[in-house]
């Protein structure tokens, strides 16, 4: 690259910064943290409120539909349901005779969807004979109240920007609170391994937590690369305000403590202090950090026995229960994404399964798609998404995020269920494939050969095998098998043959594939610790675009 397109590049980076540090906003949020905090949400206010929000969703779901598509001639899912042949008063109809999660299937079937990509505007919306593009503007609303810009992880695709306001976090505090209670975690001491702005994780994990009465003792920070120098300082900047307005209006805050992968040794000992103090501990973060933090427990030969992980951010395996029950410890999980800013489920106090989570009906409304997957291979039924509170910074129905999961509906005898919220989902999974040689696989069946096949008969454990598709200096798409170096030697060519095996397993098409590849010289083994996102989220397949 040349010294006057590296000069442009800042230039245009600086720009964006510039554009993006809202200062007469960041000065308006001192004012609405004071607000914010000085209201703490009970858990009897708590549980009144969703169960009101669980009996109008319906009416709440109409309105939403009649203000946000029917009354904007240039709404996307307006084109959808013209198409589909759908007026306001067919909706409602079919709404108040069948029900919301049969109604939105129906629209389903009749196309009316946006898959991930058409939503990200990364790929054109075509339904029968008619096309056209989606702007990610176009599902915005913009937030009336002060709040903060955050960015996703990019774990799979690259950050995109989102803003909150303060009044949506109250209202996702409302589950918060009562996952707190189902937990029995208001007697805990908790931390919190996650990043400061502008990824949100940290922030909003902190700040919800003290609108239930929680405070948070610690904040283990992982650092976040930035654009620039002025990025770097805004960010750093709101996040103290904020840090700053919790010590004194809220329960109390606690500072950012920069710790990188290697330092959680740090977060070991203090488990280990509060223990000695007759303290149990809750810490929320990243499954992988979960499983990065039990791991040096266990080398340290210290239990962590009394200390519950909040794992969220990718898929809680069996592989990663098991090293965190190793050493004594409890996990149970979140899910959520940053376009929708609320959690879509908390885990169950009762489980089935290791992942199972109460979704957050009073919120969003979620369905499987009822058509799968277009592909030779297991059905796979995406997830839909539907926003049902007119606070959600994007407006979704019918929406895709790239997940899949087992949806069912059963008595658990749990708080959430007392509460209203029986719909449960497990094994929550990505669908997102790779391609070579213009063939595509679904990843969504590797934790198993990563997590578990691979640490049983070459060492390890999760987090230290990792898939990338990526280029190499001829243009040709590799399959490169990362192998974290601390592992030390190991037979490569009988690791690449147990690769091969399990992507050839299943049906004649994926042995096809396989064979393809194996003869094109698309596999590799390379020594290097497995790519994580800025949150430590370490994922079996990694794309570099």
């Amino acid at each position: 690259m040349s010294s006057l397109q590296k000069l442009t590049d800042r230039y245009r980076a600086l720009s964006a910064d510039l554009k993006n540090a809202d200062l007469r906003g960041t000065f308006a949020l001192a004012a609405a943290l004071r607000r914010f905090l000085s209201d703490p949400l009970s858990p009897e206010r708590a549980e009144a409120e969703i169960k009101a929000l669980l009996d109008d969703r319906e009416e709440r779901f109409l309105e939403l539909v009649r203000k946000r598509i029917y009354a904007r001639r240039g709404s996307p899912y307006l084109k959808l349901l013209t198409l589909a042949g759908c007026e306001y008063a067919d909706l409602e109809e079919n709404v108040r005779r069948h029900g919301l999660e049969a109604t939105l299937e129906q629209l389903a079937r009749q196309g009316v969807y946006l898959t991930a990509d058409e939503a990200k505007g990364k790929k054109e919306v075509t339904r029968g004979s008619q096309s056209f593009w989606v702007s990610p503007g176009d599902l915005e609303n913009s937030p009336s109240t002060p709040g903060f810009v955050t960015e996703s992880s990019g774990t799979s695709n690259p950050p995109g920007r989102f803003g909150g306001s303060l009044n949506q976090l109250a209202v996702g505090a409302l589950i918060r609170s009562i996952f707190s209670s189902a937990h029995d975690l208001f007697s805990y001491s908790h931390a919190v391994y996650d990043a400061i702005l502008p990824a949100g994780g940290g922030v909003r994990n902190i700040l919800s937590a003290a609108k239930v009465g929680i405070r948070t003792d610690r904040w283990f920070a992982r650092r976040v690369p930035h654009n620039t120098a002025l990025a770097g300082w805004y960010n750093y900047l709101v996040t103290y305000l904020i840090v700053g307005c919790g010590k004194l209006f809220g329960p109390g805050f606690p500072r950012p403590e920069f710790a990188d992968a290697d330092d959680v040794h740090r977060i070991v000992g203090w488990v280990l202090e509060q223990k000695r103090e007759g303290k149990l501990c809750c810490i929320t973060t990243a499954a992988s950090n979960a499983t990065r933090i039990a791991r040096v427990a266990w080398e340290m030969g210290a239990s962590l026995e009394g200390t519950k992980f909040v794992a969220s951010g990718e898929p809680l395996t069996e592989a990663k229960r098991e090293l965190i029950e190793r050493v004594r410890a409890t996990v149970t999980t979140s899910y959520g994404f940053e376009d929708l800013w609320v959690r879509v489920g908390y885990g169950c106090a009762n489980p089935a399964y290791a992942d199972e989570l109460h979704v957050t009906q009073h919120m969003l409304a979620l369905i499987a798609h009822p058509t799968p997957l277009a592909y030779d291979g297991p059905a796979i039924h995406p997830l839909l998404f539907t926003s049902l509170h007119p606070l959600s910074p994007r407006f979704f129905l019918n929406v895709e995020n790239g997940d899949y999961a087992t949806l069912v509906k059963r008595d658990c005898g749990c708080l959430f269920e007392k509460v209203g919220l029986t719909l449960h989902i497990h094994g929550v999974r990505s669908y997102e494939k790779f391609t070579s040689e213009g063939m595509n696989y679904f990843y969504g069946d590797l934790f198993e050969l990563f997590e578990k096949t691979f640490p049983s008969e070459f060492g390890g454990g999760p987090g230290d095998y990792q898939l990338v598709e990526e280029e190499d200096d001829n243009g040709q798409t590799r399959l490169t098998l990362l192998v974290h170096p601390r592992l030390g030697d190991l037979d490569e060519e009988r690791l690449l043959l147990r690769l091969k095996e399990t992507l050839a397993r299943g049906d004649r098409s994926r042995r096809f594939m396989a064979n393809v590849w194996e003869s094109a010289g698309t596999f590799r083994v390379r020594r290097q610790a497995p790519y994580a996102s800025r949150r430590g989220k370490i994922l079996p397949l990694h794309v570099l675009r």
